[in-house]
């Protein structure tokens, strides 16, 4: 698991960091929000992990941006809205079946 240790406020930062782990990653599924953290894991469940990122920070919001997530904002930074405090959104491959078929 790699962890993001730059600031959680620098959303730039965040997504360029994002950018060149994701290709040492395979095809990532899931996206988990707790109160302490937020975990990108793909299909091996290896994953980023950054640390502070929760609830409330706009950095947040940039980040399900970058990943393609669809989320209302209001609801998104409500930890009560689920048991236990922790979202989880499945994340889904960039390019659709045979694309790459040539017919």
């Amino acid at each position: 698991m790699v962890t993001y240790a730059g600031s959680v406020d620098d959303a730039h930062e965040l997504i360029q960091f994002l950018r060149r782990e994701m290709n040492r990653l395979r095809a990532l599924r899931r996206l988990r929000i707790s109160r302490e953290k937020t975990v990108v894991l793909d299909v091996n469940g290896d994953g980023i992990e950054f640390p502070g990122l929760t609830y409330g920070c706009a950095s947040l919001d940039e980040l399900l941006r970058e990943l393609g997530v669809i989320f209302t904002p209001q609801t998104l930074h409500n930890p009560d809205a689920v048991p236990g405090g922790v979202k989880e959104f499945r994340l889904s491959a960039r390019h659709p079946w045979g694309e790459d078929r040539v017919m």
